[in-house]
Formats: C-alpha cells, structure tokens, sequence
C-alpha cells in the first residue's frame, strides 16, 4: 500500500532545504496516512523492540525480514529500529546493553564481570573470545527480555498517540 505525498509541492521541489519541520510533517504522515494504527504501531513496537537486540548493525536487515514476514510497515519499522543509533548509543543503548548483560546473568545464575576497554585491548585474541563467550549468553538473554518489555511498552504507546492524533486532527461530528 502506498500512502500519497503529504504535500505535492514540497521543499525540494520549491528549491529549499527540507529543514527539521519538512521531516517532521514526513514522518506524522508515515503514522497518519494509513487506516491502520494496528499495523502502524506494531511495525513501529517491532523495530524499536530489535534495537536492543545483539545484531549491531544489522538491526534494519532484521526488521525488513519482520516487516516483510509479518505484513508491517518498513518505514516506520526502520524509524524504530533506528532509535538506536550513533548519537543515541552512549547516551542510551550502552547503559542498556550492560543492564542486559546484568539481568541475563541473573537469569542464568552466573556472574558476569564487564571487562573494560584498556583491559581487552591488551589480551591475546583467545582470551578476547573466552571474554566474549562468558558474556554472550547473558547477553543474549537479558537483551530478548529488554526487547519484549520495548515492544509491549511502545506498542500501546504509539497506538494510542496515533489515534489521539488522529481524533485531534479529524473530530468527530457529534
């Protein structure tokens, strides 16, 4: 499905810079331009639920699996996936990850010391695998339960924004 341009004589086309105001307006109407909110919220849930999955990199191949898989949104899958991104990763998703870490320790009843940088930049590589192993499992753990609890916290969230939106923009007649 195919949702129009939300101005047909946009900024580029006027020959100026889109701005944070022209994005702003696209991204509203990726929510706004379907009859879906279901979908739209679920594709927006599964993208943001993958950012705190393991997979660096390959957060957005992941979701265009699921959005093709289970009939989502691509665009507004990627904008949740890419909540995780460079300006967003120290501040946000690397305390995130070391609590996944954390948590799947707990889970998993072992313990887990973080090596830090200085420390792994100087072993030999095995001793860089056996670091990674030790902590991979809790890793992998403790992030699936902080993408379950993203998915099932943004989900009703968005949904509900979208349709406030939605009846704020277009009231019904009484």
């Amino acid at each position: 499905m195919t949702t129009p341009s939300p101005d047909k004589n946009g900024p580029a086309e006027r020959g100026e810079r889109p701005g944070l105001k022209g994005w702003r307006k696209k991204v509203i109407h990726l929510f706004l331009g379907s009859d879906d909110p279901v979908r739209d919220a679920l594709s927006f849930a599964t993208g943001f639920a993958s950012a705190f999955l393991p997979p660096f990199g390959f957060h957005s191949v992941l979701v265009a699996f699921l959005a093709y898989v289970f009939r989502l949104s691509l665009p507004i899958g990627l904008l949740g996936s890419w909540t995780n991104n460079p300006w967003t990763f120290i501040p946000v998703f690397l305390p995130a990850y070391l609590a996944e870490i954390k948590t799947g320790a707990l889970i998993l009843h072992t313990t887990v010391r973080v090596p830090n940088i200085l420390a792994l930049s100087r072993m030999p590589k095995e001793a860089i695998l056996e670091q990674v192993k030790l902590v991979l499992y809790p890793f992998i753990v403790g992030s699936s339960l902080f993408a379950l609890g993203a998915f099932f916290l943004s989900f009703p969230v968005v949904y509900l924004l979208i349709r406030w939106i939605k009846a704020k923009r277009h009231p019904s007649p009484k």
